[in-house]
């Protein structure tokens, strides 16, 4: 590489790696102002990737995200993309809340509900909580996800999260366990009930007790081009349960780990395919992917990635090109003739939608004429499975600087 070249490509190594560092910090600011230490409570997002992977949550709490990871160039770049999709969410919360304000909704942002269990501190942090007292007295709990596409079902971990929000504000409604962090221009509230902040908020005065209040969680998943509400989700016990203990288990495990300097591999991992673990700050060495090294696959995999993000790449510009072209198809009015341009020519014409079959509503049909059991056998009958197939998984090692 000539010199001017390789002086190139020091800068724009440089200007990635500035940005890298800048993502960070800023991320690690504005999660000290708004959620303060998250290493001295348990949080609700702390409780879902629990249940996924004790190991890493043990690893997030003992030693936070991505600060340490060698910033190497592909390392730049992957940790920009990580930094960009995280922090995506905060600007996708900071619009929405423009959107709620504008309107004039009763809404209170990032509402804080503080508690403990079993010695175990615990915070859940709620981005937006709509009170109402006309009719029947209601709050709505909605929790913003930014996803880079739009799932067709909800993450578990994300359930769990909304699960322990809706379940601990109706637990807690009058003990003095809410408060709201003060703002640039705006007060802030601490040791209330949920009556008290509704009153203090909004001059909203909600019953002394949630029996007589309907209250849902939503939660709202957000992407560059679409959105999706998944809910409702009721207080449930049981899954409050679920979320208090799963907490009291995580604080214990980093307690211990503290006290005896013990490392992570006793702790269990997520099972089967987690599309998160290429993600992982902790998957460097994990047992779940224990193996063998064998350095002479290096450049071949380095290789495979590289035309994997192309391919991305040109599946994006192929789209845009399509869409221009039937956009510019619409606007000749040529009538359904094809358009010649030099040694090519296209034209639109409209296709019949897939057909498709869905399989709950086929159940549901059956289930009329048959019966539940006789329709679920039917359809177990006529069900085949494919042959056995291979797939290669290729999996990023996010390896900490030494020292």
């Amino acid at each position: 590489m000539s010199e001017t070249l390789q002086a190139q490509a020091d800068r724009s190594h440089g200007l990635m790696t500035l940005l890298a560092k800048g993502l960070l910090e800023s991320s690690a600011q504005r999660t000290a102002s708004s959620l303060g230490d998250r290493s001295q409570y348990i949080g609700m997002s702390d409780i879902g990737r629990a249940l996924e992977c004790p190991r890493a949550a043990v690893g997030q709490k003992l030693f936070g995200n991505d600060h340490g990871l060698e910033l190497d160039q592909h390392a730049a770049l992957a940790l920009i993309g990580k930094q960009l999709r995280l922090q995506r969410g905060h600007w996708f919360e900071a619009g929405i809340a423009q959107v709620f304000r504008q309107q004039r909704l009763p809404v209170i942002e990032q509402l804080e509900i503080v508690t403990s269990y079993y010695g175990v501190p615990i915070k859940a942090h709620l981005d937006f909580v709509f009170a109402s007292s006309v009719g029947k007295p209601t709050v709505r709990i909605l929790e913003l996800k930014s996803c880079e596409k739009i799932p067709k079902t909800l993450y578990s971990s994300y359930e769990t999260q909304v699960y322990g929000q809706v379940g601990l504000l109706r637990a807690l409604w009058d003990q003095p366990a809410f408060g709201v962090h003060g703002e640039a221009g705006r007060q802030g509230s601490d040791g209330l009930t949920f009556p008290q902040l509704c009153l203090e908020k909004f001059g909203i005065e909600m019953p002394a007790h949630p029996s007589a209040v309907d209250i849902e969680a939503w939660v709202l998943c957000l992407s560059m081009s679409d959105a999706k509400a998944f809910g409702p989700y009721l207080p449930d016990d049981t899954m409050l349960n679920l979320c208090l203990k799963t907490a009291e288990d995580l604080w214990h495990n980093v307690d211990e780990l503290k006290k005896n300097d013990a490392g992570l591999d006793h702790l269990p991992t997520a099972q089967g395919f987690h599309p998160l673990c290429s993600w992982c700050e902790f998957n460097a060495d994990c047992p779940k992917f224990y193996g063998l090294d064998q350095p002479q696959w290096i450049d071949t995999l380095a290789q495979l990635n590289e035309l994997k993000t192309m391919q991305g790449v040109l599946e994006v510009e192929i789209s845009e090109i399509e869409e221009g072209l039937k956009n510019a198809y619409a606007l000749s009015d040529v009538g359904g003739s094809w358009i010649n341009a030099g040694s090519h020519r296209f034209r639109v014409s409209a296709q019949n939608g897939r057909r498709t079959l869905s399989k709950e509503q086929l159940r549901l049909e059956l289930s009329v004429i048959l019966g539940e059991y006789d329709a679920d056998a039917l359809i177990a009958r006529c069900e085949s499975e494919g042959k056995p197939f291979d797939r290669l998984m290729i999996n990023k090692i996010n390896r900490k600087k030494e020292g």
